[in-house]
C-alpha cells in the first residue's frame, strides 16, 4: 500500500504539467473541433466571394464578365498589375479570388482558337471557387453558343447575362445525411486528445515512476522489503491506473460540458475508446521509465515519440493528406488504430457501432498496452537481477 501512496503522491507533484497539457488540449483542441466541424444541416453553403479582377481586353465581352461578376459576386481592385502580388493577396486572404482577363480575349472567343485563355487564381479548390470557375465557363460558353446559333455579340450577352444572374439567385445549398461525409465535434475533440492525454500520462506517469529509481536509497530499502517483485509492480500499475481513469473521465466530460450544440449519441462509444487509449499511454509511461531515470530524457523519448505518432496517425494532419507509405508504417503504431476508432464511430450510424470492426480496433489497442507493459516488466526485472 505504501508504494501505491507514493505513486499517487509524485504524479500529484507534477500537477503543473498536467495544468499545461490539459489547457492545451482544452483550448486548442475546442478550437480545432469547431472550425472542423461538418453538420448534416450546412455540409456546403454557397457564399458570395470577395474578387478582384484585372481586365486588359477591354471588349464587348470582357466587360460584359466584369459586370456579372459585379452584380453577383464583390468584385474589388487588385490595386496591382503583378500576377506573383495578386497571387500573394490571394494567398493572404486580401480577396478570396482573382480573374485576369488577357489582351485579345474577346476575339480569341469568338474565334474559338483557345488562345488568350482567362486566369484563374485561388487559395485552393474548395467547393465556392470551383464553383465560380464553373459559373464563368458556363457564362463564356453560352454566349458562343448564341452567337453560333444566328445571334448577334450583343443579344448572345444580353440574354446570358439575364439568364445567369436570375440563376445566380437561387442559392446552392448540399445537405447530405450520410454520416460518413460529416466530421462531429466530438471527433475532433477526441482526436486532439489523442495527443493531450498520451503527454500527460507518458510525462507525469513516468516521472513518478523513476522517482523511485532515483534515490538509491529508496530503491535498495523497496528491493529487500517483504513486497515481492509481482505485489509492487501490481501496486504501482494500480496506482497509475487510477490516476489514468481519472484523467479520462475529466477529459471526457469536459468534451461533453463543450459539445453545446453538437453533442450526439455518440459520446459513450468515443468514451470507451479513450479508456482503452488510457491503457495504451500507461504502458508507454511504464516502459519509458524502466528504460531510464533521467527527466529531461522521459520528457525527450515522450515528446519524440508522441509528436511523431501524432503525425503519422492522423492527429495532427488527417489521413486522407498522407502517403500511403506513411499510412502502412502507421498501422505499427497504436495511435492509428485509436484514430481509425474515432472516424469508424464517426461515420457509422449509432445503431451499427457495436461490431467486429470496432471491437477489433479496440483489441489492438489493448494488445499494443499489453506490449509495452511486458517490456517495461521485462526491463525492471532486469535491472533488479543485474542491479543496474
Amino acid at each position: 500500500m505504501s508504494v501505491f501512496k507514493a505513486i499517487i503522491k509524485s504524479i500529484r507533484s507534477n500537477m503543473i504539467n498536467i495544468i499545461v497539457y490539459f489547457s492545451i488540449f482544452a483550448f486548442f483542441g475546442n478550437i480545432t473541433a469547431r472550425a472542423n466541424v461538418t453538420t448534416t444541416d450546412t455540409m456546403f453553403e454557397e457564399v458570395t466571394m470577395k474578387v478582384a479582377v484585372t481586365d486588359y481586353d477591354n471588349s464587348n465581352i470582357s466587360k460584359a464578365v466584369v459586370s456579372y461578376l459585379k452584380d453577383t459576386q464583390k468584385v474589388v481592385d487588385p490595386q496591382t498589375e503583378d500576377t506573383q502580388t495578386i497571387n500573394d493577396n490571394v494567398r493572404f486572404g486580401i480577396y478570396q479570388y482573382a480573374i485576369i482577363i488577357p489582351e485579345g480575349f474577346g476575339e480569341s472567343l469568338k474565334a474559338g482558337d483557345g488562345k488568350n485563355e482567362l486566369e484563374y487564381i485561388a487559395p485552393g479548390t474548395s467547393a465556392s471557387e470551383y464553383l465560380l470557375t464553373q459559373k464563368i465557363n458556363d457564362y463564356l460558353n453560352d454566349i458562343v453558343i448564341y452567337m453560333e446559333n444566328g445571334y448577334t455579340e450583343n443579344e448572345a450577352i444580353e440574354l446570358t447575362h439575364q439568364q445567369m444572374v436570375k440563376l445566380n439567385d437561387t442559392k446552392a445549398i448540399v445537405n447530405d445525411k450520410s454520416d460518413e461525409n460529416h466530421r462531429s465535434f466530438y471527433t475532433g475533440m477526441f482526436t486532439f486528445n489523442g495527443y493531450s492525454m498520451m503527454m500527460i500520462l507518458c510525462i507525469c506517469v513516468s516521472t513518478a515512476l523513476i522517482s523511485f529509481t532515483k534515490d538509491k536509497d529508496v530503491s535498495n530499502r523497496i528491493s529487500v522489503s517483504g513486497m515481492t517483485f509481482k505485489k509492487r509492480n501490481f501496486a504501482i500499475i494500480g496506482a497509475v491506473a487510477l490516476f489514468g481513469f481519472v484523467l479520462t473521465t475529466v477529459v471526457i466530460l469536459v468534451i461533453h460540458l463543450a459539445s453545446g450544440e453538437y453533442a450526439n449519441d455518440k459520446l459513450i462509444y468515443y468514451a470507451i475508446n479513450a479508456y482503452v487509449l488510457m491503457f495504451v499511454g500507461l504502458g508507454v509511461a511504464y516502459l519509458f521509465s524502466t528504460i531510464t531515470s533521467s527527466e529531461n530524457l522521459i520528457n525527450m523519448l515522450s515528446n519524440m515519440f508522441i509528436i511523431s505518432m501524432s503525425f503519422l496517425c492522423g492527429v495532427f494532419v488527417d489521413i486522407q493528406f498522407l502517403s500511403e507509405s506513411i499510412i502502412k508504417a502507421a498501422h505499427f503504431l497504436p495511435l492509428y488504430w485509436y484514430v481509425a476508432a474515432i472516424k469508424f464511430i464517426n461515420n457509422t450510424a449509432t445503431s451499427k457501432i457495436l461490431c467486429k470492426q470496432f471491437g477489433m480496433y479496440l483489441l489492438i489497442e489493448i494488445l499494443f498496452a499489453f506490449a509495452f507493459f511486458a517490456a517495461g516488466m521485462i526491463i525492471s526485472k532486469k535491472k533488479e537481477q543485474y542491479a543496474i
